[in-house]
This record gives structure tokens, sequence and C-alpha cells, in this order.
């Protein structure tokens, strides 16, 4: 009569668990090697540029603040991005180098030498903020902007002078 051949079917329980255990390995291995930050997209739209304030400074070197004090003192502050060395965090060190006035004069070598060095850092860095005391006399602030501009304006370009108190009349 008829014969039957019967063949054991093939179990495939081992070839689905060999490509689960693949999946899990490769997604273990895209979250080992990529940050959040790659993964994710923003659709973002800007309105008019026109209309937009201007993109804060991305070099490494993002703001220098001079204050004077009376008598020549200065001290210069200075924010600096710093980058950890797998580039997946960011943090702003800041850095104060107080100058004290020589003799009761503004040290002009030592600001010359502290703007230079910061200049040094980040040479893309273009502005620079002064912030005098109310008792800093006129040739103190002149000299002190000479020397944040540099040489032919070749340092820090872009001086902003922070605003000044006011006096009151009394």
């Amino acid at each position: 009569m008829f014969q039957q051949n019967t063949e054991a079917e093939a179990d495939i329980r081992p070839t689905l668990l060999g490509v689960v255990t693949l999946l899990f390995l490769l997604l273990f291995f895209l979250l080992g090697t990529t940050s959040g930050q790659k993964l994710a997209v923003i659709g973002l739209k800007a309105g008019a540029a026109e209309g937009l304030k201007p993109l804060p400074h991305s070099g490494v070197l993002k703001s220098v603040r001079v204050e004077i004090e009376a008598g020549g003192a200065v001290t210069v502050y200075a924010d600096l991005q710093t980058t950890d060395i797998s580039a997946s965090a960011t943090t702003t060190e800041a850095r104060v180098i107080r100058l004290p006035n020589v003799n009761g004069k503004l040290d002009g070598v030592g600001l010359n030498g502290a703007l230079a060095g910061l200049h040094d850092l980040d040479p893309t860095q273009r502005r620079a903020t002064v912030m005098p005391s109310d008792a800093v006399t006129t040739a103190e602030l002149l000299g002190v902007l000479d020397r944040v501009r540099g040489v032919s304006d070749s340092r820090f370009p872009e001086v902003v002078l922070a605003d000044l108190p006011v006096a009151s009349a009394q």
C-alpha cells in the first residue's frame, strides 16, 4: 500500500535563539558606541535672519572681561570651554588673573602678557568687555582699552565698555 515517509521537521528554536542573541549584541554595541545626542534629530526652523541675535562665540575662549579698579589694579576674567577626551561633555572653566598696581600705576607689561596669553588660546575671539569702577580716571581707562585692543587692533578689536555707574547729583 502506501508507504509513508515521515521525516522529522528541523527544530528552528536554536536558529531563532541565535538571531535574537545577535540582535541584543548589536543593540548593546550601538548603545555603547553612540550617544543620545548623535541619535536624536530635532527639526528647527528659524525666522528671518535679520531678527536673530548673533550666535555665541564657538571657539575655546568664550568671554573675556577686564575689570579696572582705581589706582591701576586690574582683574582679567576668562571663560574657557574644555571638552573631555571622549568629546561627550563640555565644561566651562573660569580663569581669574589678578594684576596689582605697580607703584600706584597700571601694570601694562603684566596686562599685555595676560591678554596675549588668552588671545593665543583662541585667536578667533574678537570681543572683550572692559568694566571700570567709578573711581577710574580717563587716562587709566584709555590705557587699558589700548592694551585690550592690542597693536593695530590685532588682539581683541571689539572692545565693549560695560555700563558705567551713574553718579548722582547731590
